[in-house]
C-alpha cells in the first residue's frame, strides 16, 4: 500500500482528470433526485453511474498495471481502455449482480465474493484470457500479502465510511456527492495500485507467471 501510494501518481495525467470527471458525472447524477425505486428515470441514472464508474475503473486498471513497472503512457493507457471498455463492462456487471445477490442473502457471501476476487477485473485489464484463473493464480502465490492488504484495506476503508458519513452530514446534495466521489476515485486509485503491483509480482505483461 505504501509504494503503491507513490507509484500511482506516476499516472497523474490519466487519474486527476479521470476521477475530478467521474466525481462530477456522480455528483450530477444526485441532482435529479431520483429515489432508488424501480423506475424508468431511476434505471437511466444508475446505467449512467455504472458506465461512468466502468470507464474510471477501466482507466485506472490500465494505469496502475503500467505505474506498478515502470512510466505510464497516457496514450496507450487510453487506447487498451477503449479498446477493452466492452469486456470490462460486461466482467463488472457480471461481479456487481454476484455480489449484490450475496450482500443481500446475508451479506457475507457478497463480502466474501468482493474478497476473493481482486485481481478479476486487472486480469481483463490486462487481455488476459481467463480471468479468473489469473485472480486465483495471483492469490495463491502472495495469498499472505493478499491477507494483509485486504485487512488493512478493511481498516482504511472503515474510517473513510465514518468521514463520508460526517461529509454528508455538513455537505448535503450535489456538492457533498462531488467531494465524496473525488475521495472515492482517489482512494480507488490507490487500491488498484496496490493490487496491481501484486498482481505484476506474479503475472508479467504477456508473459507466464514468475516464481512465488
Amino acid at each position: 500500500l505504501a509504494t503503491a501510494l507513490t507509484r500511482m501518481w506516476r499516472g497523474w495525467r490519466v487519474i486527476i482528470p479521470v476521477v475530478g470527471v467521474n466525481a462530477a458525472v456522480q455528483s450530477l447524477l444526485l441532482l435529479p433526485g431520483v429515489l432508488p425505486y424501480l423506475s424508468v428515470a431511476f434505471v437511466i441514472v444508475a446505467v449512467a453511474g455504472i458506465l461512468a464508474l466502468v470507464a474510471l475503473f477501466g482507466l485506472l486498471a490500465v494505469v496502475a498495471l503500467q505505474s506498478a513497472v515502470g512510466p505510464v503512457d497516457a496514450a496507450l493507457a487510453m487506447r487498451l481502455a477503449v479498446r477493452r471498455c466492452w469486456l470490462l463492462f460486461a466482467w463488472s456487471v457480471a461481479l456487481l449482480v454476484l455480489v449484490l445477490i450475496g450482500l443481500s442473502l446475508y451479506v457475507l457471501p457478497g463480502l466474501i465474493l468482493l474478497a476473493v476476487t481482486p485481481f478479476v477485473l486487472l486480469a481483463v485489464a490486462d487481455g488476459r484470457r481467463n480471468p479468473i484463473a489469473a485472480n486465483m493464480r495471483v492469490i495463491g502465490a502472495r495469498w499472505a500479502r493478499w491477507l494483509v492488504t485486504l485487512l488493512m484495506m478493511g481498516i482504511i476503508c472503515l474510517g473513510l465510511w465514518l468521514l463520508g458519513a460526517t461529509d454528508g452530514f455538513f455537505v448535503t446534495g450535489a456538492p457533498g456527492g462531488f467531494i465524496a466521489w473525488l475521495a472515492f476515485g482517489l482512494v480507488s486509485a490507490w487500491f488498484i495500485g496496490a493490487w496491481a503491483l501484486l498482481y505484476r509480482s506474479v503475472l508479467a505483461d504477456g508473459q507466464e507467471p514468475g516464481p512465488a
